[in-house]
C-alpha cells in the first residue's frame, strides 16, 4: 500500500490525482450534469475543450479503475475514492434505458439531446439516436454493483444481440463474419459492429460476476484471439476496434480482462501480448500511451519499464490534456464494409473523445501498481 514504505513522491502524486479527479466532478460549468466527469469532442487527435459532452462512459471507466486501485491506497486515498464513487453514481439514472430495461446508453435518455458530432449526419439518418450499447451497459452495471440476478438477466438479454442476421453483417469484414459474437449495439435493426475492446469489456463483466459462459462468450473470445493472431490489432487496430482504435488500448483491455481470472486461451498468447506492449512502452513518444502499455504489462505479472513521470504541477499538461484519445466516435463503423473502409482510411466521420479525469485515473493506476511490485 502507498504510504507504508512506498516512495513519498508517488504517494503525493496519488493523492494529488485523486483530488484532481474529485475536483472535476464539482465543476461550476452548468453544461455538465452533476457528478459527470467532463469530457470533450474533437475532430482531430488533439486535446480541446471546445466541444463539451455529457456521457456516462467515463463515469463507468473511472469508477471501475478506482475500484481496482482502492486496495492499494492509504486511508486518506480510500476516503477520497469513496467520495468520488458516491458522486459518480448520481448521473447513471439519466442514461438508463427509457423503457425500463436494465441497459445504458452513451448519451442521456431522460431528455431530448442534439447529436453532438456534426450537422450532416442528420441528412443521412433522420433519427440520430443510437441504441444502448454493450460497453456502457456492463460498465454501468458493475459501477452500480448490480447483484448476480440482475447480471444474469442482462447477460441473457445480450444473447439476442449477436452476429446472426445475414442482412446486418455488411459492416463486418468478411474474415470475421463467421463469428457469432456480440455486436456493440442493443439494436435489432442496427448493423452488427465488432470491437475487440467492447468484447473484452463484456467478458470482463462475465468474469467479474462468475456467469456461465455462453456460445456468444466463446465466439467473442475466439474473435479476440483471431484479431491478435493475425496481427490486425497491431496493423489495423481501427478495423478490429473501431471505437478505441489503438493497439496499446486493445492490449490494456485484454490485460484488464485477464487480471480478473485466468482464461487459458488468452494465457497461451500472453508472450506475444507482452512483446507488443513492451515495444510500445519502449518506443512510444506519448506519455499516456507508455503508461497504458506499462500498466498492461504489470497486470500480466511482468516487470514494466519505469516511466519518468511529470511532477504534480505538470500533470494537467502532460496527462490531462494529452492528445491521445481513449475513445473514438466512429460514424463509419456501421457503414457497409467497402464504404466504411474508405471513410476510416481518410479519417472522415471520426470524432475523438477526451476526459482529463480518466487520464488521471489511468496514471493513478500505473503508480499504485508500480509501487505494489516494489
Amino acid at each position: 500500500m502507498l504510504c507504508k514504505g512506498a516512495d513519498a513522491q508517488a504517494d503525493t502524486t496519488a493523492i494529488y490525482l485523486l483530488h484532481r479527479i474529485a475536483l472535476s466532478q464539482n465543476t461550476t460549468d452548468n453544461f455538465f450534469i452533476k457528478g459527470i466527469f467532463p469530457s470533450y469532442i474533437a475532430r482531430g487527435e488533439a486535446f480541446t475543450t471546445k466541444k463539451k459532452d455529457n456521457n456516462i462512459f467515463y463515469n463507468g471507466l473511472v469508477f471501475y479503475t478506482l475500484r481496482h486501485t482502492h486496495p492499494y491506497l492509504n486511508d486518506a486515498g480510500q476516503q477520497l475514492a469513496d467520495s468520488i464513487y458516491s458522486t459518480a453514481l448520481q448521473p447513471f439514472g439519466k442514461f438508463k434505458n427509457k423503457k425500463g430495461r436494465n441497459t445504458y446508453n452513451f448519451w442521456r435518455t431522460d431528455s431530448v439531446y442534439t447529436f453532438p458530432y456534426t450537422w450532416w449526419i442528420h441528412l443521412l439518418r433522420g433519427n440520430t439516436a443510437l441504441p444502448d450499447d454493450m460497453d456502457d451497459t456492463v460498465l454501468g452495471l458493475m459501477a452500480n454493483n448490480n447483484d448476480s440476478a440482475n447480471a444474469q438477466a442482462v447477460h441473457k438479454l445480450m444473447q439476442q444481440y449477436i452476429n446472426s442476421d445475414t442482412a446486418n453483417k455488411k459492416s463486418i469484414e468478411k474474415k470475421y463474419r463467421g463469428y457469432k459474437a456480440y455486436s456493440t449495439w442493443f439494436g435489432k435493426k442496427f448493423p452488427v459492429v465488432f470491437d475487440v475492446c467492447v468484447l473484452a469489456n463484456v467478458l470482463t463483466f462475465v468474469q467479474e460476476y462468475n456467469l456461465p459462459w455462453t456460445a456468444a462468450d466463446t465466439a467473442s473470445l475466439n474473435l479476440i484471439i483471431a484479431a491478435v493472431q493475425n496481427g490486425d490489432y497491431i496493423s489495423r487496430p481501427r478495423f478490429v476496434s473501431p471505437y478505441y482504435g489503438r493497439a496499446s488500448i486493445i492490449l490494456y483491455h485484454l490485460a484488464r480482462l485477464m487480471s480478473v481470472k485466468k482464461i487459458p486461451a488468452l494465457e497461451s498468447i500472453k508472450p506475444a501480448l507482452h512483446d507488443a506492449a513492451l515495444q510500445i512502452a519502449q518506443q512510444s513518444t506519448n506519455t499516456l500511451e507508455k503508461i497504458i502499455a506499462c500498466t498492461a504489462l504489470m497486470k500480466w505479472g511482468y516487470t514494466a519499464p519505469v516511466i519518468k513521470l511529470p511532477l504534480p504541477v505538470a500533470i494537467p499538461a502532460q496527462i490531462e490534456q494529452n492528445d491521445m484519445p481513449f475513445f473514438i466516435g466512429n460514424i463509419p463503423s456501421y457503414f457497409p464494409n467497402g464504404l466504411k473502409a474508405f471513410f476510416m482510411r481518410t479519417g472522415t466521420g471520426l470524432f475523438y473523445h477526451y476526459c482529463p479525469a480518466y487520464n488521471d485515473a489511468l496514471l493513478l493506476e500505473y503508480i499504485v501498481l508500480l509501487q505494489s511490485t516494489k
